[in-house]
């Protein structure tokens, strides 16, 4: 499976000496949502990518509360069962937003998960045998 995600050992290089390539390219985010997943942590990737996309859209009015209440249900929500690593103060201040919310509801948040993300599970992520095969070259097994 993971020779299918990725095109070649250049792309995993670039992944491996930046994280900003890893989570731009969509294969470097559909092996790092897989390597999360199994660390139990997608839901960081998860909510970075719906947030990305959230503001990408420039959805308005009640297209804008919709996608921005899912998203707070989904992963901010103390009831949320993907709910991201967030202090309380962030999360209460999406909280009190929520009723009525702007693009950059979540940028705090996103910018937090965005650190978390890099300084976290990108290591642990660039050190699993898994990616470790993708950089090595073809004759070193």
């Amino acid at each position: 499976m993971l020779a299918n995600i990725f095109r070649s050992r250049d792309q995993a290089s670039k992944w491996e000496n930046n994280f900003d390539a890893l989570i731009n390219d969509t294969r470097g985010v559909q092996l790092f949502t897989e390597f999360a997943r199994k660390h139990h942590a997608a839901e960081n990737i998860e909510f970075w990518l719906a947030v990305k996309d959230f503001r990408k859209k420039q959805l308005q009015g009640d297209r804008l509360n919709e996608q921005a209440r899912r998203i707070y249900r989904t992963f901010v929500s103390n009831q949320s069962e993907k709910q991201i690593n967030i202090n309380d103060v962030i999360r209460k201040d999406i909280q009190r937003n929520i009723l009525a919310p702007t693009m950059t509801i979540f940028n705090e948040a996103q910018d937090t998960i965005y650190i978390l993300m890099k300084t976290d599970i990108y290591p642990r992520f660039l050190r699993d045998d898994c990616f470790r095969c993708l950089t090595r070259p073809s004759g070193d097994n």
